[in-house]
């Protein structure tokens, strides 16, 4: 049995199938109560009454097409349709394009949208430490945002806007949705944890907007730093820094954001004002959203599927990787073999966006031993190490766009090396 007839023999695939028939059918039936109604009713109020009903039909049977796609694309080992389609929102991609020409109308509801006009792609410059300085707290703190030690190598440089804060998840009190008021991520702005106890989780740091300067495009130059930061820097800098309870962007994002709400005009434009999501990649975020909506409402198996796992952990071989190691993430079947019923590989869970990747070749950049618990602020020291793989992120798609961007971490018993041909 081929890959393909594997998944279609599964309940997911039923699952998707049946809502993509019921859907299909449902709206050629309204199509036609429409064309009917109309020869006993005014078009108009045919159309008034019947076309809201034949749009929402429509929509939900092309979103279960497209996961039907997305799960064929899958079986056949291509690259995910989303992760396709929003390429050019990838760390590279960024990086080579040209700066954001963008209209004054964007900027301006940027603005109102985000506190600030910083759109993805742009350049911009980090403002010298006296001027990020003036702008903290004796804690080191803008709107409760620290300025941690490990940023203060980008002063003065020159960087690209990768992400806009809009959207992100509380992992550490509330465990919903927050919105981060006058934020962004850079481009290659990652958290070293040098100051932070050695912390291996590769964060991306967080900026304000008041710590950064828009650029010219036509102003491509780096700058270096203009005003070193001396190694007795007050203690504001370094706040945090000591066990056993360190504190960082990360563990102080529940107060530094607000919450979001579940319903709004704003949080649906956010990702296209802000360029974080290309078009395209955003109709299939919001389609494959709808269709899972759909699906926990009739009882079905949402999109990504895993099946339940009823054994305990298995065993998997153990085997040890190191930076620059070509590898292929193993297929869904055999990651699900390592699986224990909470879908956890020696207490590492497999996150549902990590399916995108299945069948993918990367090369490991880093492994993680230690990292901060992001909830008490302690050191955590790894009985099994996980490894983060080179650009590979959280896509944030199924948390609607989600723009945090942090690395996803994986169990060596998820991947293989990759072994090139000779």
């Amino acid at each position: 049995m081929d890959a393909l007839a594997g998944r279609r023999s599964n309940a997911a695939f039923r699952s998707y199938r049946k809502t993509a028939c019921a859907s299909v059918a449902v709206a050629a039936l309204a199509i036609l109560a429409v064309i009917a109604a109309s020869t006993l009713l005014p078009a108009l109020v045919a159309l008034a009454v019947g076309l809201p009903v034949v749009v929402a039909v429509a929509t939900v049977a092309c979103a279960s097409v497209l996961v039907l796609a997305r799960m064929r694309r899958a079986s056949r080992g291509e690259r995910d349709l989303f992760l396709a389609l929003n390429r050019s929102r990838e760390t590279q991609a960024i990086r080579a394009a040209p700066p954001v020409h963008a209209a004054s109308a964007r900027r301006w509801l940027a603005r109102r949208l985000f506190g600030h006009d910083l759109l993805v792609g742009d350049l911009v410059a980090v403002k010298t430490w006296p001027e990020i300085r003036a702008t903290l707290d004796e804690h080191g703190c803008l709107d409760q945002l620290p300025f941690m030690p490990e940023m203060l190598a980008l002063t003065g440089r020159q960087a690209r806007v990768s992400r806009c804060m809009h959207r992100l998840f509380d992992h550490r009190k509330s465990r919903r949705m927050r919105h981060m008021h006058g934020t962004v991520l850079l481009s290659d702005a990652v958290c070293d944890g040098a100051s932070h106890g050695g912390c291996e989780a590769a964060c991306h740091t967080i900026w304000k907007s008041a710590w950064l300067r828009r650029v010219d495009p036509t102003d491509m130059a780096e700058r270096v730093p203009l005003n070193p930061v001396s190694p007795d820097e007050g203690d504001a800098l370094n706040f945090g820094t000591s066990p056993p309870r360190y504190r960082c962007q990360l563990t102080q994002l529940n107060a530094a954001s607000q919450p979001a709400p579940e319903k709004s005009v704003a949080n649906f434009v956010r990702p296209l004002v802000s360029g974080n999501v290309a078009p395209a990649a955003f109709i299939v975020g919001w389609l494959t959203y709808l269709f899972n909506k759909v699906q926990q409402l009739r009882g079905g198996v949402v999109y990504p599927a895993i099946d339940p796992v009823s054994n305990d952990e298995a065993r998997a071989e153990v085997i040890r990787l190191r930076a620059g190691d070509p590898v292929v993430v193993r297929t869904l079947e055999e990651i699900r073999a390592t699986l224990n019923s909470r879908l956890m590989h020696r207490g590492l869970w497999l996150e549902p966006d990590m399916l995108k990747h299945c069948g993918q070749r990367y090369s490991v950049q880093a492994e993680v031993t230690r990292l901060i618990d992001i909830v008490t602020g302690e050191m955590l020291d790894m009985k099994t190490p996980a490894y983060i793989l080179q650009d590979v992120h959280f896509s944030g798609e199924r948390q609607l766009f989600n723009a945090q961007c942090e690395p996803l971490f994986w169990r060596a018993a998820w991947l293989r090396r990759h072994e090139a041909k000779t």
